[in-house]
């Protein structure tokens, strides 16, 4: 018989910064009103998913938005390091449209490349450290259901790894509140997109 860890990816609540695009990264700002009801719906959407447990980055943005989760689920939240935000370096609280002159821009922010921003952390290693993340939680739970509460581009830097059409803007396709299910065998020791 297949074991199979499900992962329920699902990106924080709007925050502040993501309403005027200005680049949080490893900083934080507040979830908005519009934020604070993502995460409740979120909350709902789990509801049904026969969770087990709850990862979030320690970043505010998503342990506030998996702490709704957990009051509806009634499961604790578990804070892992690894799943914070990937690290833009000196682009951290810099406004998105101000940095489309800045050299590798469109590596950065449009394909996971090795291309990072000034003493930052290029997507490929995001990717990696977010992988490695998850394989610790599969080994350690086993066949369940888990919802991990993380970050736009974390999460497009780990599925880029999955499908090549996962390598685009991550304030398109990744949008707050949005849950992206993967699962991991732990025969084959492989993800795939569910």
């Amino acid at each position: 018989m297949v074991s199979m860890t499900n992962f329920f990816l699902a990106r924080h609540g709007e925050t502040e910064w993501n309403r005027v695009r200005r680049l949080q990264g490893q900083k934080d700002s507040v979830l908005t009103s519009q934020g604070v009801e993502q995460a409740d719906k979120l909350a709902q959407v789990m509801a049904d998913k026969n969770i087990s447990s709850i990862y979030s980055s320690p970043l505010g943005r998503a342990l506030n938005t998996a702490k709704k989760c957990q009051q509806a689920l009634a499961i604790k939240t578990e804070i892992v390091d690894g799943l914070q935000e990937r690290f833009f370096g000196l682009w951290q609280e810099q406004y998105f449209d101000d940095l489309k002159d800045e050299p590798h821009f469109e590596q950065v922010f449009f394909q996971v490349s090795d291309k990072a921003p000034p003493q930052g952390e290029s997507g490929i290693d995001c990717g990696k450290r977010i992988e490695q993340s998850l394989r610790k939680i599969a080994a350690d739970k086993g066949e369940q259901n888990i919802l991990i509460v993380t970050h736009g581009d974390a999460i497009r830097c780990f599925l880029a790894q999955l499908s090549d059409e996962a390598a685009c803007n991550a304030y398109s396709q990744y949008g707050n509140g949005r849950v992206f299910p993967v699962s991991f065998c732990h025969q084959s020791k492989n993800f795939s997109l569910v």
